[in-house]
């Protein structure tokens, strides 16, 4: 049975396979054991990609080797074919499995949702005080705002003379996202 895997040129499939799979199995029990390996180096070799994925990681090289060794081990055995013509499915394989594994990330990356917040968006909406906000020029307090079904805090400042204490709601009349802060009245 060994001899199917290590016999000749099998080995130079099999090692780089092994390898591969062993490496996005411990990767996969870690991870649903709530561990994380962060073992990555990054080369950015398409600089269109941007910062949200590098193409060469240790999970792409894994990929690389774990489909190339599986598949160039497969044409050698399985389908008889030459090291030569083995060798280049390989090869073939482990660049096909790794841009699947590329493309695969880029479309989970879109399903992540960016926290930051058009600060023009809370114009017009009234909230609730959470940091009394002192008169005006005197510093600045936190408000709590709903905005696109999220809840956040942001601070507040007002024009009044009167301090607005907290649990008092409130009517943000301008955003400044200079200094990321509300102008807010009581409501």
């Amino acid at each position: 049975m060994m001899d199917l895997f290590l016999d000749g040129i099998a080995a130079w499939f099999t090692v780089p396979a092994v390898v591969g799979t062993l490496y996005f199995v411990l990767q996969l029990v870690l991870m649903e054991a709530g561990g994380d390996m962060d073992a990555d180096f990054d080369a950015d070799i398409d600089t269109s990609i941007g910062h949200e994925f590098k193409v060469l990681s240790l999970q792409t090289i894994s990929a690389f080797f774990m489909g190339g060794g599986w598949m160039g081990l497969a044409a050698y055995r399985l389908l008889d074919q030459s090291p030569t013509v083995s060798s280049l499915i390989a090869i073939g394989s482990g660049f096909g499995v790794g841009w699947l594994l590329v493309t695969l990330l880029r479309m989970m990356l879109k399903f992540q949702a960016s926290g930051n917040i058009d600060l023009g968006a809370a114009v017009g909406l009234e909230g609730e005080v959470y940091i009394e906000v002192p008169v005006h020029d005197k510093g600045s307090g936190r408000v709590t705002l709903i905005i696109r079904e999220h809840q956040r805090r942001f601070d507040a400042v007002q024009d009044g003379e009167v301090v607005i204490p907290s649990s008092t709601r409130v009517r943000v009349i301008r955003a400044d996202a200079a200094s990321n802060t509300l102008l807010v009245e009581r409501a």
